[in-house]
């Protein structure tokens, strides 16, 4: 470093040059991260890299292709093998990869590697910018100079393409390095990272430049292949197509202007309450774009991802071309106003700049499910035909959909109000049953969305109204008023329930409505606001008809209430939203003129007499519970038959929420009856329910009284449950204080999991307000939310006066320095907590430092997870310091950190010492030969670690020979994780000839290395006589059939061996069938994968040999290979006499009906397997299997 330094003596141009490297490396690479990091979260990138991911196959070719611009270092930082993936680990060549090739980004007009005009600022034109510019710094590499002018220009240009890309907050950071101090080491140090970075990039950029023009040339065979067999088709069709002519052929357009002319007639105008005639809005004028966001498949859950109308059917990370989308959202958020405008802008042919826009389609058929009453082809003429159209002309209609299904959309609104009888018909054909080639999109309620949404391309959720589009539609309502306008705004910005409310545009239209009718006096909560409607409602009516003015209509009109909501509730009981005149029995005059109802579209031709229905479902649902109300008042019914009903939990969440708060209005003691009778149900059904009960509580909220609160302390005394598992729930942060408030008085709850909900800071610090008084609690887990510093210094402060809690789980949150200085001082008093996870979070030095001082007199912490964090070595060194002395820590996780050499070599000085810690987790921290033999030295004399995770690091041969000499001399290490590194046949080598004596080592990692053929013939004959080693994972190194026949001679002889991994090492048929040869005699091989290995139909033939003989396999991974119908049947044959295996993947190979249906046959008298995976195959039906082999043990 020195020689180097001293060849370019620092001038201030050469910091200008320094100081423009390291604003590219550093700010430059977490841009590039948090660009990433937003269109792929770092929650969900397991499931957009896993092995069922489209993505999978792109980098797959990236890596293992002809040109591999991914090396073994990179693929394993993409998929680690003992820790999840995260972006973190991602160097900037690695981001650039990325982004160009599983980000969906357009490449910019001019190229990658051109600067794109000024004009031009999209992702991806901002990403060339960024590298066009570090081709410019570095083309003053050779001076390492850049003076005053060409500095300042470059740093703006440099600086505004970032602050783009990654938010403002990054300007700050920027500006304060322009003119930070560098002395001449550090300008080194980026000089050397700037010419890494671009010897890197230049290598990959020629790899991609080979691999396009591969593509380009193979797509061009392919279009003049296919060019060749359209002529060739065209000239045979051509007598065809003449006669045809002739004989005359169905055309649609005059069909297709009648729906459209439907749809500007019927869909264009929205009336959401007929009671109030001047309350209409022309779609095209009053439209909010509403906020639409994408969900993830995995678990339906929620990204940042905004969606715009034109983009709901356009591909995405997930799906390359979806065909079926799933719009979800809570009553009222506007999902039917959505499919609405949707419509009429396709019927008014509105044109889109980007995305697949509505003209794209020959037709829309947008059909309510409330209405469907048979299948599709019923629901199309019944809801969209002419009434007097022919029979042959509909046919012939129905036939042009048919072979036109890819240019028709079918809108599916309102799958939860689909009759439950026709929800299977619908299911099949969203599922592809039926219409496979049509284009689906359905909206739902959430229950009903959970039904379907695994067979959705895309799942998107409709948010409803942010706080700005709230104020314009506020803006746009009261146009004339602009004093109702303030004064609903100010309101609304005092009051959190309001604006809350209002996110649910049909809240805010009663919002605006009752705001006007009322002068502004507005609702304290949703119960109430619907209750100020119905009184609206029939003042207007009594008004209309000439009558006296009355105080409180409600109570004048009970019985005609009473009757619509006792049809409401029957209707929601049995699966009906509508009804018949004479239902409404004596009550008919007044309910039809109401205002309540409306009388059902003439367009259906099934129902001949009159039918009405709610205005929108939560007022069917708001008039249900205004009758439990009623009952449950006048003692006809009482609290507990209600919610003992099973159909009460399940299908009436919305009625008991507004049951709840009108029943807070009239009586605390019925209210307090039905939150005891629901706690009673959570009990009995362990804690399901929960979330509706804290909902309930929330919906009793009175302005300036504590009653909510009491309810609350009510369900926590009545709570009798040892553990509540909410995970993933969407406890919201109102819900999470009444849960507070339970806790508080509870007196049996030991474990409550938070996992995955929408907790932030408030939330938080309600629960650690409860944590100070409650007795019982010993797990919490509150990982996974958005709990910042201030929510951890709340629980910070609990934890210093609680004397129950044992596991404190805050992984994956918001929290830095602050809040883990906070709970460290916590940590120094407290004396029960003994499990500690801040991992996924952003503490750096400061707190790490914090931290350690806390472990040097803790008493009792034995498991602290500082995993992927922002410690360096300055706080590693720390840490190190601390576990010299502290008595009590047993596992320690430091992984995905960058606490780099010498950091690595304190801790390992520090293992020398200590005399409790057994486990150590040091994966991905920039670690090499050195560190490795530090700690080498470490474990030759430490006499308690058993664990050592040293995998994705720099490890090369020195360091696994370090490794391995104190591995002989080693007793306690049973695990060891060297996976990931670069370690080469002669360090494997070196580790195979240690464990030839080593007796205490059971499990090693050896994955995602550069071992070849001679490193697997060295392990060989290690394992030939090793008596403990019982798992080795070898899966992603360089070793051939050749290697793998080595393998297979030694388990032939080995007795503990019962875990190996060999998958991704292309070992094909001749290495599958040595070792196939092997486990037809070993004895104590239970698991073994060979997934992705290029094994054909050959290979798999000598498995199924060998597994109609082995006695100890039961699992058995052949998934990502090449087996077809052949070697399924030969597998077939084999599980038919095999009496061990239970798990079997086949998945990601070529097997079609032929060989499901083999497997099924065989499984019909196999007694062993319950677990079977054939996805990813081209069996036509993917239950075939299932329903011929009648297995109800699978």
């Amino acid at each position: 470093m020195a020689a180097a330094s001293a060849s370019f003596a620092s001038t201030k141009e050469t910091t200008n040059y320094a100081r423009l490297c390291r604003l590219l490396v550093d700010v430059g690479s977490q841009v590039l991260r948090s660009t990433f990091d937003k269109i792929h979260p770092p929650a969900t990138l397991h499931t957009v890299l896993g092995s069922t991911s489209l993505h999978y196959v792109t980098l797959q070719s990236l890596y293992r292709g002809r040109k591999k611009v991914l090396n073994p270092t990179q693929w394993g930082k993409l998929y680690p093998t003992h820790s999840p993936v995260s972006s973190a680990a991602f160097d900037i060549t690695l981001l650039t990869v990325l982004l160009r090739n599983i980000c969906g980004l357009v490449p910019p007009a001019t190229g990658w590697d051109r600067l794109p005009p000024a004009a031009n600022i999209s992702i991806a034109d901002d990403i060339a910018r960024v590298k066009y510019y570090r081709n410019t710094v570095y083309g003053h590499a050779p001076q390492a100079s850049v003076d005053d002018g060409s500095f300042s220009a470059c740093w703006q240009e440099i600086r505004e393409a970032l602050v783009r890309l990654g938010g403002a907050h990054f300007r700050a950071e920027i500006d304060n390095l322009e003119h930070d101090c560098m002395d001449p080491d550090i300008e080194e140090h980026y000089r050397e990272l700037m010419k890494q970075w671009k010897k890197d990039d230049d290598s990959i950029k020629d790899k991609l430049g080979e691999i396009e023009e591969m593509m380009r040339h193979d797509l061009r065979e392919k279009i003049e292949s296919e060019m060749k067999e359209v002529k060739e088709t065209l000239c045979s069709l051509t007598t065809t197509v003449g006669k045809s002519t002739d004989e005359g052929t169905f055309d649609p357009t005059e069909l297709i202007n009648g729906i459209r002319q439907l749809y500007k007639t019927r869909e264009g105008w929205l009336s959401p309450f007929p009671w109030c005639e001047e309350f209409q809005f022309f779609l095209g004028n009053i439209f909010t774009r509403l906020k639409v966001v994408r969900r993830k498949k995995t678990r339906g859950e929620i990204t940042d991802v905004f969606v715009d109308m034109s983009s709901i059917l356009d591909p995405y990370e997930e799906c390359s071309a979806p065909r079926t989308v799933l719009i979800e959202g809570e009553p009222g958020m506007g999902k039917t106003t959505y499919c609405k405008k949707y419509v009429y802008d396709w019927a008014t042919r509105k044109q889109e700049p980007r995305g697949r826009c509505s003209t794209a389609f020959k037709a829309v058929l947008f059909l309510k499910c409330r209405d469907i009453h048979s299948d599709i082809w019923e629901a199309i003429d019944d809801q969209l035909l002419p009434r007097d159209i022919d029979e042959e002309v509909k046919q012939q209609f129905f036939q042009f959909i048919r072979e036109n299904q890819s240019s028709i959309l079918l809108i599916l609104d309102g799958l939860d109000e689909l009759p439950s009888s026709r929800l299977s018909i619908f299911s099949e054909l969203i599922e592809g049953r039926e219409l496979s080639g049509c284009n689906i999109v359905a909206t739902a309620r959430h229950e009903a969305g959970k039904v379907v949404r695994k067979c959705c391309d895309t799942l998107l959720q409709i948010e409803g109204f942010t706080e700005d589009h709230v104020k314009g539609f506020v803006t746009n309502y009261f146009k004339e008023r602009p004093d109702l306008a303030t004064k609903l705004s100010v309101r609304m910005m005092r009051d959190k329930n309001l604006r809350e409310m209002a996110t649910n545009p049909l809240n805010a239209a009663l919002l605006c409505l009752l705001c006007e009718e009322f002068e502004g006096i507005l609702p304290e909560n949703r119960a109430q606001l619907y209750l100020d409607m119905v009184d609206c409602v029939l003042r207007r009516y009594r008004k209309k008809k000439g009558l006296l003015e009355t105080e409180h209509p409600t109570n004048l009109y009970k019985p005609q209430l009473n009757r619509l909501g006792s049809i409401a509730l029957n209707g929601l009981l049995s699966d009906k939203l509508d009804f018949n005149e004479s239902e409404l029995g004596n009550h008919a005059k007044d309910l039809t003129e109401f205002g309540f109802l409306s009388v059902e579209p003439g367009g259906s031709k099934l129902r001949q007499k009159l039918h009405y229905a709610f205005l929108h479902k939560s007022f069917q649902e708001f008039f249900a519970a205004f009758f439990i109300c009623s009952q449950i008042q006048s003692k006809k019914i009482k609290p507990k038959e209600l919610v003992s009903d099973p159909r009460c939990l399940a299908n009436l969440k919305q009625v008991l929420l507004f049951s709840c708060g009108i029943l807070a209005m009239k009586c605390d003691e019925k209210v307090v009856a039905l939150v005891k009778s629901l706690t009673n149900e959570v009990n009995k059904n362990e804690g399901r329910g929960t979330k509706v009960v804290l909902e309930a509580i929330n919906e009793c909220k009175r302005q300036n009284s504590d009653f909510h609160s009491q309810l609350a302390k009510s369900f926590g005394t009545g709570l009798n449950l040892t553990n509540l598992d909410l995970c993933n729930s969407g406890i919201s942060d109102a819900s999470a204080t009444s849960l507070a408030e339970a806790i508080k008085v509870n007196k049996t709850l030991t474990s409550l999991n938070l996992y995955d909900n929408d907790v932030i800071d408030a939330g938080a610090t309600s629960i650690a307000e409860a944590i100070k008084v409650n007795k019982t609690l010993t797990n919490l887990n509150l990982s996974h939310n958005h709990i910042g510093d201030v929510g951890a210094t709340s629980i910070a402060e609990a934890i210093k006066v609680n004397g129950t809690l044992t596991n404190l789980n805050l992984c994956d949150g918001d929290v830095s320095n602050a809040g883990a200085t906070s709970i460290a001082k916590a940590i120094t008093v407290n004396k029960t907590v003994i499990n500690l996870d801040l991992s996924l979070n952003c503490i750096s030095d400061a707190g790490a430092t914090s931290i350690a001082e806390a472990i040097r007199v803790n008493k009792t912490l034995t498991n602290l997870n500082l995993h992927y964090n922002g410690i360096s070595y300055a706080g590693a060194t720390s840490i190190a310091e601390a576990i010299k002395v502290n008595k009590t820590l047993t596992n320690l996780d430091l992984s995905y950190n960058d606490i780099s050499e010498a950091g690595a070599t304190f801790i390992a000085e520090a293992v020398k010492v200590n005399k409790t810690l057994t486990s150590l987790d040091l994966a991905d921290n920039d670690i090499s030969d050195s560190s490795a033999a530090s700690f080498s030295e470490a474990i030759k004399v430490n006499k308690t670690l058993t664990n050592l995770n040293l995998s994705f690091n720099g490890i090369s041969d020195a360091g696994a020979t370090s490794t391995a000499e104190a591995i002989r001399v080693n007793k306690m290490l049973t695990n060891l994780n060297l996976s990931g590194n670069g370690i080469s046949d002669a360090g494997a080598t070196s580790i195979a000839e240690a464990i030839k004596v080593n007796k205490t080592l059971t499990n090693l990692n050896l994955s995602v290395n550069g071992i070849s053929d001679v490193g697997a013939r060295s392990f060989a004959e290690a394992i030939k006589v090793n008596k403990t080693l019982t798992n080795l994972n070898f899966s992603d190194i360089d070793i051939t059939y050749a290697g793998a026949t080595s393998i297979a001679e030694a388990i032939k002889g080995n007795e503990t061996l019962t875990n190996l991994d060999l998958s991704g090492i292309d070992i094909s048929d001749a290495g599958a069938t040595s070792i196939a040869e092997a486990i037809k005699v070993n004895k104590t091989l239970t698991n073994l994968d060979f997934s992705d290995n290029n094994i054909s139909d050959a290979g798999a033939t000598s498995i199924a040999e060998a597994i109609k003989v082995n006695k100890t396999l039961i699992n058995a991974n052949l998934s990502r290979n090449g087996i077809s119908d052949l070697g399924a049947t030969f597998i077939a044959e084999a599980i038919i006499v095999n009496k061990t295996l239970t798990n079997l993947n086949l998945s990601y190979n070529l097997i079609r009906d032929a060989g499901a249906r083999s497997i099924a046959e065989a499984i019909k008298v196999n007694n062993t397997l319950t677990n079977l995976n054939l996805s990813y195959n081209r069996i036509s039906d993917a239950n075939l299997f299932l329903r011929q082999s009648k297995s109800t043990r699978l």
